[in-house]
């Protein structure tokens, strides 16, 4: 019989240190992550880069240490500091806005006008002419673009004006590009405020009064000066404008009804209600803005009297003080023996520029003996 203790015994794989550094290596990289995804909360990003702050590992004793009192700390050497603060009651508060203190932007470097208003029916080749011929000195004229019936002069490439027929017909591109040729100063009259066919057909766009009413009166139908599409609407016929090389736009009818006691329900989405001199102030600050990196000279027409003696009128909202930081010229009517009164009235409030350059007498009759003026019908 064969002997058990003679049959072969295969020999074994050695296994157990290849398990065991298998075991260490999985449980290390186990670690590794845990301690990545652990630590992360830690990392704390500075301008010199990422630092690992871990709140068991900092020094105490570079922490402030407050008392029971929350007076007394310690600084970062150490050293006690006596901090006492005072109890604040803050209440936020929002009020009107002020524009009485803006910076005076416009009115530098002007060269004097003389100008003979042309009414918006006589805006032709024909017509611009015949009234140049009537004043022999004038230096340019001033065409009547947009009146309160809200219907446009030429033909306006505006979304507004093709999609709610404002738009009219006359090529007004060459009728500036034939009087530029014969050196003439080239200024535009649009009315803003006040447009008939728009408030009647865009009744959104209307000015209303606190009962919902659409607002009107011997002027005709007002526009809420608020309202961001009237103001859109207002700036793009004043880019086309500039593109046909305008020299100076006037905004007529900028300005509330005047009216007391009637309060109207505009459309902004200000905190507070606008007053008439924040809403004119706001529409003729951010109109200005816009146009201000074009070369185009923008103004406005005072049509109240009181502005200019007083420099602001509560009711219509034109402000003289506000208007002439932001506009480059004011236009305001005036008879030709006082036109030189009324240029003196309103150079209290020019901060920039001469007054002489920048309040234009508008006369009916003759031209006035100022250096800038209008010639009226």
């Amino acid at each position: 019989m064969a002997n058990n203790s003679e049959f072969y015994r295969g020999k074994r794989k050695k296994t157990a240190p290849a398990l065991i550094a298998t075991i260490i290596i999985l449980a290390v990289i186990t670690f590794a992550v845990m301690l990545f995804y652990g630590l992360q909360k830690y990392i704390v990003v500075t301008n010199s880069g990422l630092h690992l702050e871990i709140p068991f590992l900092q020094d105490d004793s570079a922490k402030p240490v407050e008392s029971d009192d929350g007076e007394v700390v310690r600084n970062q050497q150490n050293a006690v500091v006596q901090q006492s603060f005072e109890p604040v009651n803050a209440q936020l508060e929002i009020g009107q806005a002020d524009y009485s203190n803006i910076k005076a932007v416009a009115g530098e470097n002007l060269g004097a006008v003389k100008l003979v208003y042309v009414p918006a029916s006589s805006v032709t080749v024909s017509g611009v002419e015949s009234y140049l011929s009537k004043a022999p000195d004038a230096s340019g004229v001033l065409l009547d673009v947009k009146t309160v019936t809200g219907m446009l002069v030429w033909d306006s490439q505006a979304d507004i004006a093709k999609g709610y027929g404002t738009a009219g017909t006359v090529d007004l591109k060459s009728i500036v590009s034939s009087l530029k040729e014969q050196d003439k100063y080239v200024a535009v009259r649009m009315c803003c405020f006040v447009d008939n066919t728009l408030a009647s057909r865009y009744t959104q766009l209307a000015l209303k009064t606190t009962a919902g009413q659409a607002y009107s009166d011997s002027n005709g139908a007002w526009l809420d000066p608020t309202n961001a599409t009237v103001k859109s609407y207002i700036l793009s016929l004043c880019s086309e404008l500039s593109k046909m090389g305008v020299d100076e736009i006037v905004l007529l009818g900028m300005r509330l009804p005047e009216v007391s006691g009637l309060e109207f329900a505009f459309s902004s989405s200000s905190a507070v209600k606008p007053t008439p001199v924040t809403a004119v102030s706001s529409f003729g600050i951010s109109v200005t803005r816009a146009m201000r990196s074009s070369s185009t000279k923008m103004s406005v027409q005072l049509t109240s009297s009181t502005a200019l003696q007083n420099g602001t009128d509560e009711v219509t909202g034109q402000s003289a003080d506000i208007l002439l930081k932001v506009f480059d010229r004011v236009y305001c009517s005036a008879e030709s023996a006082s036109a030189a009164d009324t240029v003196t009235k309103g150079a209290d409030y020019v901060k920039l520029g001469e007054a002489k350059m920048r309040i234009v007498p508008m006369c009916s009759g003759q031209s006035p003996s100022t250096d800038c003026w209008v010639l009226m019908e």
